[in-house]
């Protein structure tokens, strides 16, 4: 089946002088292609729900492409002038130590303001492959990451 794919791809591709984008996550096997124009970023997107009872929740949006990642993340109803470190990570919410992508420090810390609003955009040295799987988890503060306030899958 992936053979045909693949061939249909090429196919297409040579037609509308696109690229066939092909990513495997070593860990499950899944296999993601995309035909594209060369130059393109991916876009994805998350929502984020409560963790805990934080009542925290947003939005979070961004592109890869040529090793690169930009991700912005707002969100909602946390408390004024919390500091909160963020990170995307690969894997599942709910997975116990799941690894951050790319440089922690590149990713500033959410600051909320006076109305439990926050807002940070982060570039990462690290790009995405759409065969994986990725989440934006939102951490209770600097010196307590292993509590998570609020997560969501990231999907392209």
């Amino acid at each position: 089946m992936r053979i045909a794919i693949l061939a249909v791809a090429f196919l297409i591709t040579a037609a509308c002088s696109r690229t066939v984008k092909v990513e495997t996550d070593p860990a499950t096997g899944k296999t993601d292609v995309d035909v594209q124009a060369p130059g393109v970023p991916q876009g994805w997107n998350a929502t984020l729900s409560a963790v805990g009872g934080s009542g925290i929740t947003g939005t979070a949006t961004g592109t890869s492409a040529s090793s690169m990642a930009h991700v912005t993340l707002n969100i909602r109803g946390a408390t004024a002038g919390a500091t909160l470190p963020w990170h995307v990570h690969e894997g599942s919410c709910g997975d116990a130590n799941p690894p951050i992508v790319g440089s922690a420090t590149s990713y500033p810390p959410l600051v909320v303001a006076a109305d439990g609003t926050a807002r940070a955009e982060a570039h990462v040295s690290a790009e995405l492959n759409e065969a994986k799987s990725y989440i934006i988890n939102v951490h209770a503060s600097p010196t307590n990451l292993g509590t998570i306030v609020a997560c969501g899958d990231y999907n392209d």
